[in-house]
């Protein structure tokens, strides 16, 4: 899925996963997306997540995270 894509699935309460990470993590976003929420527990905004997310490969390659 696209990012756009992986954005709504998190505001929906998802987990998602992406192709450069590894087989345990994932991201999530309370209900407004205001704040991210990473597999160990980290907090972040969405601004802080995706400053490091810059690079194209990160426009696609989201799945949902398989528990």
């Amino acid at each position: 899925m696209t990012k756009g894509e992986a954005i709504l699935a998190m505001c929906e309460g998802k987990k998602v996963t992406h192709e450069h990470f590894s087989a345990e993590e994932w991201v999530k976003s309370n209900q407004d997306g205001s704040i991210y929420i990473l597999e160990d527990g980290v907090e972040c905004s969405p601004a802080e997540f995706w400053r490091w997310r810059t690079d194209e490969s990160y426009n696609t390659g989201w799945e949902i995270f398989k528990d």
